[in-house]
């Protein structure tokens, strides 16, 4: 593709010019220069595909205003929710690997190696969580809202503990 530029006119609702006016862009500042970026982010998730690190980066980015909102909202209280710094960090990286998939060559195994991948990340997010009810009080927001969600996940692994020892007897 040659670097020589064409000129496109196009028209868009008032709304969408007031929307890409208030975008902001790294290196973006014109009207043009941030279409120009769109369309370079639009063709960079198009010829990478659905890989894992560009669902991974692009689910991040999604996730970035969010989370930068948050932490100045906790500093600007003083204030820190683990249970939301745990989620922030482990729910893209599952969606990632959900959205890129298992491998589309048909190999044997290939659907075993990606379900163990899955659940390896559930696993970790809900060890991250149970970390968070270690002690009475949680290190989030309010306190007890650990203690209040996990009665429902005991009686859950109480039976699964008693299930497994009446097998083995």
């Amino acid at each position: 593709m040659s670097g020589k530029s064409v000129t496109i006119s196009a028209r868009i609702a008032e709304e969408d010019a007031e929307f890409l006016a208030l975008l902001d862009l790294p290196g973006a500042g014109t009207p043009s220069e941030k279409i120009r970026a769109l369309i370079a982010q639009a063709r960079s998730r198009h010829s990478e595909g659905r890989t894992y690190e560009a669902s991974l980066t692009l689910l991040r980015d999604l996730l970035e205003p969010s989370a930068q909102a948050l932490r100045a909202r906790e500093m600007a209280t003083r204030q820190r929710s683990e249970l939301l710094a745990d989620t922030l960090y482990w729910l893209p990286d599952l969606v990632a690997l959900l959205v890129s998939g298992p491998p589309n060559k048909a190999r044997p195994g290939d659907l075993l190696e990606f379900e163990a991948a899955v659940s390896q990340r559930v696993f970790h997010f809900i060890e991250a969580m149970l970390r968070l009810a270690v002690t009475s009080k949680a290190p989030c927001y309010n306190p007890d809202v650990m203690s209040a969600g996990l009665s429902g996940t005991l009686e859950l692994a109480q039976l699964i503990l008693a299930n497994r020892s009446s097998k083995r007897e």
